[in-house]
């Protein structure tokens, strides 16, 4: 294969002679010039290359100080931008925690607020079951949530049971940034809308709202025991007119209705009565659930419960007037039939509809009467839709308005106090048959009966059939409801001798008064004694007072017209300490 043809040697060019021309006449070596020119113009190249360098070292340093200068201004500006942020956040902290400082140490839990943003606006999503407040350090303060709007200048309150969207606004004119925040308790702890007037701090304006749960709101509070405690029983009741009778037939005050609240809770134990009492305006009896049992009752009205229930006096809207509540025990006043003596005594008035008697109470109701009325009681039960066998016992009966009542043989004669009548609510009588009957009723309305044999205080009166000898015998066990609800237990025999004209009775050791009462076998069967002013059945009887050891002598007017082998005289002594 031929080789590659050589290249021809470059030829000299006309500098290089002439400057190998200047070295030999100068002396030195023929390449020095140009080594001195190749020197020069590398020296040159150079020069211009470190200028270039240090151009754009220059042009680098130029960069990275305005860099710095750059951070340092953005350093400067955001130290100036967070030192005003951190000093608003800071301020309106300040002033949140001093409006919120008196909710929060009662319970409430801020659950947004505006210190972060500073916006004149804050939105939240809010629980269920809740009472909330809103608070404008600056106002004034605009609310809404669901179907709550209100206005105030500083803070808003309200309940709700639905969870709901929260907004708050606030207008205030300029200056330092206003503060906005929702606070929070749980609607138990409170008791809701209905409780309000017992909130222990409240808002500067309430929003109302009666939401569907407020009722079940309260209910849980009273359950879990937040109601404020009632009145140490044994209160006085000699400022009200009535009273000191109220308590003498064993009524002792339990609760009072101040000014600013709009229900009492009533300590109402299990088998109480109880009498509420108002001198103007009117109120109502609510039970869990928020049922009014009772509704708009004028100057009083009453209630027995064989078990204990978180009752509520209630206000009727608009009024301010004073009510206080008073109890007794069922079996010490005779039901609700002797808690309506006992306040016809005091000169209230009730009627069926300021009466409430628990529902399933009517046979409890029925024994605790005949218990009232010192007799040995059964235990109460329904009334059968058929006759049953005949029962010559006393009968106490509870029924309801449309209750129809019978009794087989249907021609017996039967004698009833209170009288048998159709009543708007319910009713009680205490009835003697001339001879045994068996109860009834006629539909499906329900009534109750308990039954009782005659004492051995009414033994004198016990076999006999005659109409009117039969009427007095629930007259007489009125008297003894009456009298047991003072104290006085009926007693024969001891310490009594039957005069021509009446009765000596000798004062007992623990005893202090009695009441006198002669039964005779025939007209007038029952024979009052006094030792003034003469009395019948159905009114006051004549108490007279008795030391012991001290003797009295008894009369009646006219003077009594069976012989004194015949009459047995009842005396119902009060023992000293009641």
């Amino acid at each position: 294969m031929p080789s590659a043809p050589k290249k021809p040697a470059p030829q000299q060019s006309g500098l290089e002679e002439v400057e190998r021309a200047i070295s030999v006449l100068g002396g030195r070596h023929p390449e020095h010039e140009r080594t001195r020119r190749e020197t020069a113009a590398a020296v040159d190249a150079r020069r211009q290359e470190i200028e270039k360098e240090l151009a754009v070292s220059r042009r680098k340093r130029l960069r990275r100080l305005a860099v710095i200068v750059a951070n340092m201004v953005a350093v400067g500006l955001a130290g100036y931008v967070a030192s005003r942020f951190f000093s608003r956040t800071s301020a309106i902290r300040d002033a949140l925690a001093r409006d919120e400082a008196l909710f929060v140490t009662h319970g409430y839990t801020e659950i947004a607020s505006n210190e972060i943003t500073a916006r004149t606006t804050l939105e939240k999503d809010a629980p269920e079951s809740s009472c909330f407040v809103a608070i404008a350090t600056r106002g004034p303060l605009h609310v809404r949530a669901g179907t709550v709007t209100a206005e105030a200048a500083h803070s808003v309150g309200w309940c709700q049971c639905e969870p709901s969207h929260v907004t708050l606004e606030t207008t205030a004119a300029p200056g330092p940034a206003p503060g906005l925040a929702l606070l929070r308790i749980d609607s138990r702890a409170v008791g809701g809308a209905l409780a309000r007037s017992w909130f222990t701090v409240s808002a500067e304006k309430w929003a109302d709202t009666s939401a569907s749960c407020a009722e079940a709101m309260l209910d849980v509070w009273i359950g879990d025991g937040h109601v404020p405690k009632p009145l140490p029983r044994d209160g006085s009741l000699d400022a009200i007119a009535g009273g000191k009778i109220l308590h003498a037939n064993g009524f002792d005050l339990v609760a009072q209705l101040a000014d600013e609240h709009p229900f009492a809770f009533v300590d109402s134990r299990a088998g109480d009565c109880a009498i509420a009492i108002s001198p103007g305006g009117a109120m109502s009896l609510r039970t869990t659930g928020g049922e009014r049992v009772i509704h708009s009752a004028q100057q009083s009205m009453a209630w027995c419960s064989s078990s204990a229930l978180p009752l509520t006096v209630w206000r009727d809207a608009g009024s301010s007037a004073p009510i206080i509540v008073a109890t007794a025990h069922a079996d010490r006043v005779g039901g609700l039939l002797g808690t309506t003596e006992s306040a016809r005594e005091a000169g209230l008035k009730l009627t069926p509809e300021t009466t409430w008697l628990r529902p399933g109470d009517g046979a409890w109701e029925a024994s605790a009467i005949l218990r009232a009325s010192k007799l040995d009681a059964s235990t109460g039960d329904a009334v059968s839709a058929e006759p049953g066998a005949p029962d010559p016992r006393v009968t106490a009966l509870v029924y309801g308005a449309a209750t129809r009542l019978k009794w087989a043989p249907d021609g017996t004669a039967v004698v009833c106090d209170p009288p048998l009548a159709a009543s708007s609510a319910f009713a009680e009588s205490v009835c003697n048959a001339i001879s045994p009957v068996a109860w009834w009723r006629d539909g499906d309305a329900p009534a109750y009966a308990a039954h009782a044999a005659l004492p051995f205080w009414l033994s004198t009166l016990d076999g006999h059939h005659e109409p009117d000898a039969m009427a007095r015998i629930p007259e007489l066990l009125a008297l003894a409801r009456t009298l047991a609800r003072r104290g006085f237990e009926p007693t024969v025999l001891e310490g009594v001798t039957e005069l021509p004209t009446g009765v000596r009775v000798v004062g007992r050791a623990g005893e202090d008064a009695v009441v006198a009462v002669g039964l005779a076998p025939r007209p007038p069967w029952v024979i009052p004694y006094t030792d003034a002013d003469a009395w019948e059945l159905g009114e006051p009887p004549r108490v007279v007072e008795l030391q012991p050891g001290s003797s009295v002598t008894l009369t009646s007017s006219p003077p009594p017209s069976t012989t004194v082998d015949k009459r047995r005289t009842v005396v119902f002594r009060r023992v000293s300490h009641l």
